[in-house]
């Protein structure tokens, strides 16, 4: 049988299949793996005895679904290796170890200067690697990869697109750069993608194949997942919702464009809002808090926000139209007034369902399950568990 990491990374072979079907979700019973895998039952058998006599997979309780015979649940072995997520966000960095059971091992938060480079970051994430390693008694070399979260659209080969958050960052092939330190997989990906990775392996979008996730935070973000796979485009710039422009004369844009979506209900805008309004600087931590308790001058800026956001949700919705939409970042956080008036405003402008129309046909909104910046490095975390945005040496599909 061979190892953990050539099974990690070999996406032909059965045995690869399972590994990486279970590394996805954490757990699983043979059944389910039949159906993720496509493989025939003989075979995840045969395969699954391999696997647990090479150590790579271990039996956990029984599962029951109240009939017959319980069944079995199977997982990875903790021990065969570990996996990294990484935040890179606006002066800090965040860092998260797991095993391959998803059990998180350590996760350490570190300030950074706001102008620090991608060289400063991968220096930083190295020392600190080795550090936690140290103190968890693992040599890096058991990382079976280590996943990159950043705010801005990041190319298939690793090139950061846009940088409106760390502006100097903006043409850097990010992974060429963590490469160099780190010398093991890396996987990049837009930090709204790794919320909507996190939302389907731990939190609200669990078992739901299709969804459209928002992300209402100093910027806006999403993420489309199309039969359980986060959408990329051709480029790396899907679901860039933030810079749907809704009023060419409106606002200028971080991003160039004016009237953008972020330009009337990003958190960088509401906060500048209510400086202008107010005379007072405050975070957006603060700014939820307020809004939260019902301040009134707050609220209404949250009122207002949650009127645009519904906007934009509702021309998604008519392109795409999704079963589910996943509600997340700092803004979800205000509660039912954001949520109660992103939904009737989303009513206004996406196409309405006939008077007739079963409730099954028309969308969900679920605010996601992670606060803070949870969802961006967990996320970064299941960009290896799940092998998504795996920088490789093949040529992106679209050129």
């Amino acid at each position: 049988m061979v190892g953990i990491r050539e099974l990690f990374e070999d996406q032909a072979s059965p045995a690869g299949r399972i590994v990486r079907a279970i590394a996805a979700i954490g757990s699983a019973t043979a059944t389910q793996l039949v159906k993720s895998t496509g493989l025939a039952r003989s075979t995840v058998s045969t395969l699954l005895t391999e696997l647990k006599d090479g150590g790579i997979v271990l039996d956990m309780d029984t599962k029951s679904n109240g009939f017959g015979r319980p069944s079995q649940l199977l997982s990875l072995n903790p021990a065969a290796g570990r996996c990294a997520g990484v935040l890179l966000g606006l002066g800090e960095i965040r860092i998260a170890i797991c095993d391959l059971a998803h059990t998180v091992l350590s996760d350490i938060w570190f300030a950074m200067d706001k102008d620090y480079t991608p060289q400063d970051a991968a220096r930083c994430v190295r020392s600190s690697l080795e550090e936690q390693c140290a103190l968890l008694g693992v040599d890096m070399s058991e990382l079976l990869g280590v996943g990159l979260a950043i705010s801005a659209p990041v190319s298939y080969d690793g090139e950061i697109l846009n940088g409106s958050i760390l502006p100097t960052w903006c043409g850097t092939n990010i992974a060429a750069v963590f490469s160099e330190q780190l010398g093991c997989p890396i996987h990049v990906e837009n930090e709204s993608h790794c919320g909507a990775l996190a939302e389907m392996t731990w939190g609200a979008a669990v078992g739901e194949p299709n969804f459209v996730l928002f992300k209402f935070d100093l910027g806006i973000g999403g993420a489309i997942v199309i039969d359980g796979t986060v959408q990329r485009g051709a480029h790396g710039y899907a679901a860039e919702f933030g810079h749907m422009s809704l009023d060419p004369r409106g606002p200028p844009c971080r991003c160039g464009n004016r009237g953008c979506l972020e330009t009337f209900a990003g958190g960088f805008q509401l906060l500048r809002y209510a400086e202008q309004s107010f005379g007072e600087t405050i975070s957006i931590e603060q700014f939820v808090e307020r809004a939260r308790n019902g301040e009134a001058a707050y609220a209404r800026l949250v009122d207002d926000a949650a009127e645009m956001a519904g906007w934009g949700m509702g021309i998604a919705f008519t392109i795409l139209n999704p079963p589910l939409f996943i509600i997340a970042g700092k803004l979800a956080e205000v509660g039912e007034s954001f949520i109660n008036g992103l939904e009737r405003s989303f009513a206004r402008h996406s196409v309405a369902p006939p008077a007739h129309s079963p409730e099954k046909r028309k969308p969900r909104f679920v605010v996601g399950t992670f606060r803070g910046n949870d969802d961006t490095v967990m996320g970064a975390v299941a960009l290896v568990l799940r092998q998504h945005g795996r920088i490789t040496s093949e040529v992106s599909p679209a050129s």
